[in-house]
């Protein structure tokens, strides 16, 4: 497994002169380290919905660092594997070597700004040597994005000097029933003569978490408590962050690979 880019703490190693993978094992490998992403984000979700305190717990604020550091590390690789196959074989080791270390995925608040950001590693005429990649990173762009996910996700790369602040709970009641209903307890909703997955309902009425009439046991009904961490400052839900990061970057590595 000569020419696999990352190591198991998700930075990448650097490549014997020749070495350059395929694209298809270098997307393998994205693949995989979203597919960890998403394990760990299915952990920061329990834990979120688990916690019944005001105080920040060690395991989300771990758990937190850990998926927001990767998913910077995989936004960085994504260009990184680009500038491997594209514009290291076309430059001289010396300068190579020079580039390499200058990789970052740019995220500009201007678009005079991404140009001179994509030349400090050599692709600076991305633009015209290859308009689709170059497309791809300027829609990317927080000046194209209302959210600017991207730019949070940067901003807090590493926690350790930021506070993380819990807010008050949010209860939802919700019915679970095959992950096909979930109610919350700010809707109202009315139920009558109804079959869900096969069991009566006569009468059900759910108004803002006030539940009356029949209320039948084998709907599994249960009260989900979330609580909502947010980075002081901006006050960015780190729960929505992290989930929206990695929507965002699975979408610019699919379009990556469409592009290849």
């Amino acid at each position: 497994m000569g020419l696999l880019l990352f190591n198991k703490l998700w930075g990448y190693t650097r490549l014997s002169s020749g070495s350059i993978p395929t694209t298809h094992v270098i997307m393998y490998e994205v693949k995989e380290q979203i597919e960890y992403l998403k394990k760990r984000l299915t952990e920061l979700i329990s834990l979120c919905e688990r916690e019944n305190t005001p105080e920040v717990s060690g395991d989300v604020r771990n758990i937190a660092q850990a998926i927001i550091t990767r998913l910077n590390r995989l936004l960085d690789n994504i260009l990184f594997l680009y500038f491997v196959t594209k514009v290291k074989p076309a430059v001289s080791e010396k300068m190579a070597n020079d580039y390499e270390k200058r990789v970052l995925f740019p995220l500009c608040n201007k678009p005079s700004d991404l140009i001179p950001q994509l030349a400090r590693f050599g692709a600076g005429n991305l633009n015209i040597s290859d308009p689709e990649i170059y497309s791809i990173i300027e829609q990317s762009q927080p000046y194209n994005n209302i959210d600017s996910v991207l730019s949070y996700l940067r901003k807090y790369s590493n926690l350790g000097h930021r506070k993380l602040i819990a807010q008050k709970k949010s209860k939802n009641i919700s019915l679970i029933l095959g992950d096909v209903i979930k109610i919350s307890d700010q809707a109202s909703v009315t139920m009558n003569n109804v079959l869900v997955n096969g069991i009566p309902i006569n009468h059900l009425k759910i108004d803002k978490g006030a539940v009356s009439g029949n209320l039948d046991a084998r709907l599994n009904p249960r009260v989900e408590i979330q609580v909502s961490y947010l980075l002081e400052d901006d006050g960015v839900d780190v729960l929505w962050l992290c989930q929206n990061s990695l929507v965002k970057i699975e979408k610019i590595v699919d379009d990556f690979k469409k592009a290849s």
